[in-house]
């Protein structure tokens, strides 16, 4: 499970693309072009991100800005920024110092917050010094700062918090969800659904045993899957969580004499097939390994029906989108491969991002640029 225990911003993502604004550098400058790359806000910055809620976030002078379609500065300096979200963007000021931003680039959320996170389900976990809370849209308080650690967003409804050792879901009223004392949580809400450890007690031999079982649980807080057989064998108790329900699988695994055997379940409780590695692609694919020297790399569907496999095995794959995964073949170069492993774009670039609305940032020769889905670069180096 991963955490946060000071909350950070990523400086590169891509969020919904500005139909018309495309980052684009020239040599080591950038500035945003049309979809044609015409240069409409000429190269002046030393990084563009992509524009969201009409906001763009630029590098220049070391510092961050938001400027807006005209080009325009509209915020003051920042450290580093978030994502606009429910129309409000967390951005942390040049004295460290927090705060949420609108598409103006006015602060209209300002209560001294040391860290700031992006909104999710309308509430946002901002912290006061080593203490995290939660907020509202109109930056009221939903929780006050009281817990250490917690996952980022809101999934399904719930946090999962972690404060003095003990790991609790919180509900959207900042209040903790109560479960029973034989039910501890084992991982994130998601799809309605989180991963639990139940602990049930038996007699064997005349001596009561405690053994603690997977399970899943409901947003009510009900069981919702339990008894976890593959093959005539229960699983429930040698089972773990890999990853929470994404694309209506989630990934478990058990250990064996080597290493870890994976499976992908569904919400009927089917496994998968048996594998070496698991993840979860985005798109509704899947990705599944099997052997660990020759391996076998292969491309699910959500059947887990063998949708492609590659023939050329790679050494790193990212994550769908658009209907393209970024894929790093022997040689440690990256190109774009569709659904059933066919080669798009080829290999060439040192490092390669994930498609969304159409446009990707890659690495060539040292430097960063986009392209497009047909791989169309917009860069130029002169």
């Amino acid at each position: 499970m991963k955490f946060i225990k000071t909350i950070v911003f990523l400086l590169i993502f891509i969020p919904q693309v500005n139909g018309q604004l495309i980052p684009y550098r020239v040599n080591f400058k950038w500035g945003y072009s049309n979809t044609k790359g015409e240069i409409i806000i000429q190269p002046q910055y030393a990084f563009c991100d992509f524009f969201q809620d009409s906001v763009g976030f630029v590098i220049k002078d070391s510092s961050s800005y938001a400027i807006n379609t005209k080009g325009q500065i509209i915020s003051e300096p920042l450290k580093r920024y978030g994502n606009f979200i429910n129309g409000l963007c967390p951005v942390q000021l040049r004295n460290g110092k927090s705060v949420y931003i609108n598409q103006s680039g006015k602060i209209v959320i300002d209560k001294g917050f040391s860290a700031a996170e992006n909104f999710s389900e309308g509430l946002a976990v901002v912290s006061l010094g080593s203490k995290l809370g939660i907020i509202n849209t109109k930056g009221e308080w939903i929780r006050q700062p009281d817990f250490d650690t917690s996952s980022i967003y809101y999934k399904s409804g719930f946090l999962l918090g972690l404060s003095k050792g003990k790991y609790f879901y919180i509900d959207r009223n900042g209040k903790n969800f109560q479960l029973p004392d034989s039910i501890s949580p084992a991982g994130i809400f998601s799809e309605g659904l989180a991963p639990v450890f139940v602990t049930k007690s038996y007699n064997s031999t005349g001596q009561k045993v405690k053994t603690t079982f997977l399970e899943f649980i409901d947003t009510t807080g009900k069981i919702a899957l339990s008894g976890f057989f593959n093959d005539g064998v229960d699983y429930s108790e040698y089972i773990t969580i890999e990853k929470e329900f994404r694309d209506g699988k989630a990934i478990i695994k058990s250990r064996n004499d080597l290493a870890w055997d994976y499976f992908f379940i569904d919400k009927k409780k089917r496994f998968s097939p048996l594998y070496s590695v698991a993840r979860q692609l985005g798109d509704s694919l899947f990705l599944g390994v099997i052997g660990y020297y020759m391996s076998d790399v292969r491309i699910l569907d959500s059947n887990y029906y063998v949708a492609g496999q590659f023939q050329s095995k790679p050494t790193q794959v990212g994550e769908f989108g658009n209907g393209l995964v970024p894929f790093r073949d022997k040689d440690g170069n990256w190109g774009y491969y569709d659904e059933n492993c066919r080669l798009i774009i080829p290999n060439k670039y040192s490092a390669a991002f994930t498609f969304k609305n159409g446009y990707a940032y890659v690495v060539l020769n040292g430097k960063q640029g986009v392209i497009d889905s047909k791989g169309k670069e917009f860069f130029t180096d002169k």
